[in-house]
């Protein structure tokens, strides 16, 4: 994983030098990647962001579009409906701010024009939070999930005004989307919202059993009898070593995201007590440190929630006899992106025999503009996988098994190919990724 960190260190090192604005106007703000990374053992009450006029967001696309301010000029796309987003959009609280323990923004971002720099938001006219540099200003295909701490006096007690930016950079248009937002504010146990659901005294927790022999970790949610009838449903979050499906650049983070406000990549979720999920690691590497954290929806109160104290040194012991490891792509092109008949390629090095691997999947994360009329749109070594659907615009996350025979030792080459006159498909960071299982020989 040190290689696959130093890819991306360019990244961060970039993003100060591509400021060319007072420093002065930069808040400084804590900003996670991920869902609800930060604030474990709390209440939660949260507002989403609503196309229409009615909600007072109206628009000239059915996606919420920030542009730079040179797209509006562009002697192409100028009249294109996805340049007439102003990047200003509203989300309705009703909450007496000063009952608040503290508030949040996350963020659903396909991270647009690879060259499309300084992707930022202001908070009603007051603070400037910058979004994570997600590898976009680097020329990469990327999206993200960012967790921004808010300041309370940021927000009022009604609309709340976000509007979203973002520069050129070097790109030709500098253009991102934000597929979903949402405000969550803080409560304490004796908010007047908590003490009408009766869940003042409401302190579930986590539990792990140990390693099974099938090599799946059993996670329980730990409520009391009183409690269990109020319960919708349980999500549960692991922070782990694996492919990084989020699009985060951490070897180690929480894992999962949200696609249309529903939960992708979880260790899984339950809506019946008791509560709990098996979750599967033999195709995860041993290691040390794993934690795990549970997020729960409640029945008559679909926008309250409530996320568990963390659990925290769960292992993965080194296997006797067997190995998994994580082999990235070093070679990622900027863009992996094809469209017209302009085919990418990306390469995994292997150092292990084919003929020792007993289990291979690939996880790969794309943007679906369609693959036109080509039929095997992306290949590993010439042989077919589809990681894409119906060309829906989307974002898609695949694990795909792969028979170890097609595989090679050394270099293991993927090609994408899409005919579409736009749009296209894409392969977003940290793009493909092959997890191996194999027979460990001691020297």
């Amino acid at each position: 994983m040190e290689k696959y960190v130093q890819v991306f260190s360019q990244f961060k090192k970039s993003l100060l030098e591509k400021i060319t604005f007072p420093l002065f106007f930069i808040c400084l703000c804590f900003v996670t990647k991920g869902m609800y990374a930060q604030n474990e053992g709390q209440f939660f009450r949260t507002y989403w962001f609503e196309m229409g006029v009615e909600h007072g967001n109206p628009s000239f696309n059915n996606r919420f579009r920030v542009n730079a301010p040179e797209a509006g000029l562009h002697h192409i796309y100028a009249y294109r409906s996805e340049t007439r987003g102003n990047g200003m959009m509203q989300i309705f609280i009703d909450e007496d701010l000063r009952a608040i323990e503290g508030a949040e923004l996350y963020l659903e971002i396909w991270g647009g024009h690879a060259g499309t720099a300084n992707k930022r938001v202001t908070i009603n006219g007051r603070s400037t939070y910058y979004l994570p540099e997600d590898g976009t200003a680097e020329g990469y295909m990327a999206h993200q999930y960012p967790t921004i701490t808010l300041s309370t006096t940021d927000l009022v007690n009604g609309y709340n005004v976000l509007q979203f930016a973002c520069d050129q950079g070097t790109t030709f248009w500098g253009h991102f989307i934000v597929e979903n937002a949402q405000i969550r504010v803080r409560l304490s146990r004796d908010n007047e919202n908590i003490k009408k659901l009766m869940l003042e005294e409401f302190t579930p927790s986590i539990k792990a059993g140990p390693l099974s022999e099938n090599e799946s970790i059993l996670l329980s949610l730990d409520v009391p009898e009183e409690f269990r009838s109020k319960i919708a449903s349980v999500e549960f979050l692991g922070n782990y070593i694996g492919y990084n499906e989020n699009g985060s650049t951490k070897s180690k983070q929480w894992h999962g995201f949200t696609k249309h406000r529903k939960p992708v990549g979880l260790l899984g979720v339950d809506t019946i007590y008791p509560f709990y999920t098996n979750w599967d690691v033999h195709m995860l590497p041993s290691q040390k440190g794993i934690k795990a954290k549970a997020i729960i929806q409640f029945r008559h109160a679909e926008n309250i929630i409530y996320i568990t104290d963390v659990l925290t040194d769960l292992e993965i012991k080194q296997r006797a006899t067997k190995h998994v490891r994580l082999y990235e792509s070093m070679d990622i092109p900027k863009p992996f992106w094809s469209r017209a008949g302009n085919q990418k390629h990306a390469t995994i090095q292997l150092d292990i025999e084919p003929s020792l691997i007993e289990e291979a999947h690939l996880h790969i994360v794309t943007w679906d503009g369609g693959a036109g009329s080509v039929k095997e749109y992306f290949k590993l070594n010439n042989i077919f996988f589809p990681v894409v659907a119906e060309g829906r615009h989307d974002v898609l996350y695949s694990v795909l098994p792969i028979d170890p025979s097609i595989l090679r030792k050394g270099e293991n080459i993927f090609q994408l190919l899409s005919d579409t006159e736009h749009h296209g498909i894409e392969v977003l960071l940290p793009g493909p990724m092959l997890i191996i299982r194999y027979k460990y020989q001691c020297d």
